[in-house]
């Protein structure tokens, strides 16, 4: 054995001064060897000095947790309109002959707007009127004749039935005549006006609208269409805003005043009316304006706020997370049940529901030595206005959040495709 091993070594001996000889002899050859080694000697630096560091880990995208207000409300379009307006019409038919009024016009109650063309009325009152004196006349006659039993009692009735008659005629004849007069029935202003001075009005079965007058224009409302599975959650007395495109950075407060019961179908889709405040001391508003209302079915003045981003977020070539992802907070994999922070909002009345709590996983970058490193965590999240859900304390105070922490919400680069990938199903939030 060991003259074997003696003759390996001499062997290899002899190798290693041959091939001293070849670098000597061959300087391109030694320089691509010192490369190589230099090359090494370098990637393995990289690679111990990237693992400390985390120079080669992806860059996350993050968002902070914040302390601060939380409001879950239901977003509705509606209609501006006084709360009390008055269509003015006709009884009579005939042509308009006059309009002492126009738009924006402040009248006030039984003051002359219109008057229709009162020669015709004029000629059937007085038809109606020679005719009563004729009757009363007889009556009158009939009367000294009944006494003195000239006459039968069934003549003196005929002639006092007539008599009725006319006087009866007569009274109609002078309200038709009087009608011909148009009048403001309340004080306000004329936001409207239909008919213009020698058009025919025609009052059959239903009276034509001739002005709508507003009693009110500092006093106005809001009605909304609040769909069937929303109304339960609105009551009155829930504050509530909105805005109008006229003035786009303006937000009005308002107040829900009240929930009509009264279905509207249209196309099977049901939905409730809901009429809200509006006060228009400055007279801004103005009837028929369309308004983009929010109503507060409940709000918390302080709590922890994560960003929804972060419930979707699902860590790239990591299998384990995709079955806890979730695009609804109230369809996760933890139990539902009562938040014990469910209190109703700020003094106002809330409607009687209970908030699902739900358990979810985030992922956290936490300082671990001398880089950062992601860490998955269950909390429990309770309300949620679309942007923002609310952390709520959880069992395990190693699992819970605190103010300042960031939870990741994307990844930058290749791998950030991955994880911006979002499950199947509709999107609630």
């Amino acid at each position: 054995m060991k003259i074997l091993l003696s003759r390996l070594g001499s062997q290899l001996k002899a190798r290693l001064e041959q091939f001293k000889a070849f670098l000597q002899t061959h300087a391109w050859f030694r320089r691509g060897v010192y490369f190589t080694l230099v090359v090494l000697v370098f990637w393995v630096l990289w690679k111990i000095l990237s693992s400390v560091f985390g120079w080669s880990d992806p860059e996350y995208k993050t968002a902070r947790i914040e302390e601060g207000p939380l409001a879950v409300t239901i977003s509705a379009s509606g209609t501006l309109n006084p709360v009390k307006s008055v269509q003015v019409g006709t009884q009579v038919s005939g042509m308009v002959q006059e309009i002492y009024v126009d738009f924006n016009d402040v009248v006030k109650k039984d003051q002359v707007i219109a008057r229709i063309d009162p020669r015709e009325w004029q000629a059937r009152f007085e038809q109606a009127e020679a005719n009563y004196i004729l009757a009363k006349r007889n009556h009158d006659n009939n009367i000294k004749l009944i006494e003195k039993k000239f006459i039968s009692p069934s003549a003196f009735d005929q002639t006092l039935s007539a008599y009725k008659s006319a006087k009866a005629s007569l009274t109609m004849a002078k309200k038709a005549l009087d009608d011909t007069v148009i009048r403001s029935p309340v004080d306000g202003v004329v936001v409207k006006r239909s008919v213009e001075r020698g058009q025919t009005v025609a009052a059959s079965l239903q009276a034509p609208e001739l002005f709508i007058i507003a009693q009110n224009l500092a006093d106005m409302q809001v009605e909304t269409a609040i769909d069937e599975s929303d109304v339960g959650r609105i009551v009155e007395g829930m504050a509530a805003t909105f805005t109008v495109d006229a003035f786009p950075s303006k937000v009005f407060q308002s107040q829900v005043k009240q929930v009509r019961k009264a279905p509207i179908n249209v196309q099977n889709v049901i939905t409730y009316t809901v009429l809200l405040s509006a006060q228009n001391t400055d007279l801004k508003l103005l009837p028929g304006m369309t308004a983009n209302t929010s109503i507060i079915t409940e709000q918390k003045e302080k709590v922890l706020r994560i960003s929804n981003a972060a419930l979707r977020f699902k860590m790239p070539n990591t299998s384990g997370v995709a079955k806890n992802e979730s695009a609804n907070p109230s369809r996760g994999s933890g139990a539902t049940g009562s938040s014990p922070a469910s209190a109703p909002m700020m003094g106002k009345p809330s409607a009687i529901r209970d908030v699902k709590v739900t358990t979810r996983k985030v992922w956290v970058l936490e300082k671990s030595g001398l880089k950062d490193k992601p860490v998955q965590k269950t909390i429990r999240v309770g309300l949620s206005d679309g942007n923002a859900s609310e952390v709520l304390p959880g069992e395990d105070a190693a699992a819970t959040l605190q103010i300042g922490d960031l939870v990741i919400i994307g990844v930058s680069g290749g791998a950030g495709k991955a994880g911006a990938s979002r499950p199947s199903g509709p999107r609630l939030f």
